[in-house]
C-alpha cells in the first residue's frame, strides 16, 4: 500500500479543480465490470426508499432544483 499511500499523498497536493479532473479520469478509466458491488444494506435501502415511492409516501425532487440547494450549501452560488 505504500505506493498508493504516496500517490494519495501527492493527489492531496493537487489544486481542488485538478483533483476533480484526476477522480473524473480515473472514473472513466474504470469499466462497470470493474465496479464494486453495492452491499445488502445499500441495495435494502435502495429498494425501500424505491417502494415508498412507488406507493406515493414520498415524492421526488428534480434534479435542477436538487442541484442549486447543494450549489447554494456549498456557497458555490448567492
Amino acid at each position: 500500500m505504500l505506493v498508493f499511500d504516496e500517490i494519495l499523498d501527492a493527489a492531496r497536493t493537487l489544486t481542488p479543480a485538478d483533483r476533480l479532473r484526476l477522480v473524473d479520469a480515473l472514473w472513466d478509466d474504470a469499466s462497470p465490470s470493474e465496479w464494486p458491488q453495492p452491499s445488502e444494506e445499500w441495495i435494502s435501502e435502495a429498494q425501500r426508499r424505491s417502494d415508498d415511492f412507488d406507493k406515493g409516501r414520498t415524492s421526488a425532487t428534480p434534479w435542477t432544483e436538487v442541484r442549486t440547494r447543494a450549489r447554494l450549501k456549498a456557497g458555490l452560488d448567492e
